[in-house]
């Protein structure tokens, strides 16, 4: 009995030892990542910073390059007490205020997804429509709400669920995050009917071409989220909600998280490329960008053409 017990408990520390050592890989993993969606944001960023204004889809891109490098910060550094376990903690506050922040961050990113998918929609099923009547402050509008309304729901869960402006509520907590749950779930329904849309308008052609340019990078930041980027927010959702989840999606949740922010600036540059030739990188965002751009080229012909008969 001794033996077989000694050996049961040697099992279960091999077990342990094992579960430790995959949760350093995934850790690493996770954090590698992050440098990388780091520095590719930020490249974003700064590459679409000078002349954002001449593409109005420039700037979705801009705002969730944006969203994605404050996520990526915040994730690599709430994850440094898992890969130093035992030798380093934060403080209560610090790990609620890296958490609701990332959360904030993941919602804003993917509420700028949708408005971006969902714009794309209208102007491939109404092309003329959107090329002549879209008001030319839309996108920035958008923008500026999607991150209002963000920062809204951000500063109610924080007072409801933490102790930053008072004593939390439970019920109200509950409450603000089953609206979170339903929020979420909208989204994710909104988007991938606008992009299926999309797919069916650009198949339903006359010569039927494959998707490419801005079309493209939609769907392909929607496959990217659906399959990277959802785990996430159903393991957040779950957590606050007590649902019950797979311990280890924990990690697996952060992994692909990270791998959805950090592709994005890939898809884009990728997308933008052109065989055969090295382009400098502005240039590749612009050719990622190309479709709208002759959007935005045609719109602006069609008010000169305006102005002319008025005058």
């Amino acid at each position: 009995m001794e033996s077989r017990e000694a050996g049961q408990h040697a099992g279960a520390a091999d077990g342990a030892q094992e579960d430790v050592a995959f949760n350093l890989v995934i850790l690493s993993l996770t954090e590698g990542l992050g440098l990388g969606g780091l520095l590719g944001n930020g490249a974003v960023l700064w590459l679409l910073s000078s002349n954002v204004y001449r593409n109005p889809f420039a700037i979705y891109l801009l705002d969730v390059a944006c969203a994605d490098l404050i996520f990526l910060g915040c994730h690599m550094v709430a994850i440094i007490p898992d890969l130093l376990r035992g030798r380093l903690d934060f403080p209560g506050f610090v790990q609620t205020s890296l958490a609701t922040l990332r959360f904030f961050c993941y919602i804003v990113g993917l509420s700028l997804l949708v408005a971006v998918s969902v714009e794309q929609c209208l102007a491939a099923l109404f092309p003329a429509w959107y090329s002549c009547r879209r008001p030319r402050h839309l996108t920035t509008c958008v923008c500026a709400l999607t991150w209002a309304c963000c920062l809204l729901l951000h500063l109610l869960l924080s007072g409801a669920c933490t102790q930053f402006f008072g004593e939390p509520s439970r019920h109200l907590c509950r409450t603000l995050w089953l609206v979170a749950a339903v929020l979420l779930a909208v989204l994710c329904c909104t988007m991938c009917g606008a992009s299926l849309m999309l797919l069916l308008q650009v198949e339903r052609g006359p010569q039927r071409p494959p998707p490419r340019g801005f079309p493209t990078l939609i769907l392909l930041a929607v496959l990217l989220f659906l399959f990277c980027g959802l785990p996430f927010g159903i393991y957040w959702l779950s957590r606050n909600l007590l649902w019950h989840i797979p311990h280890y999606f924990y990690h697996f949740s952060f992994l692909t998280a990270a791998v959805y922010c950090a592709a994005k600036p890939v898809v884009y540059f990728c997308l933008g490329s052109a065989q055969g030739r090295r382009l400098p990188l502005r240039l590749v965002l612009q050719r990622a960008l190309g479709d709208e751009a002759e959007l935005g080229a045609v719109r602006e012909t069609s008010r000169r053409g305006l102005v002319d008969i008025a005058a």
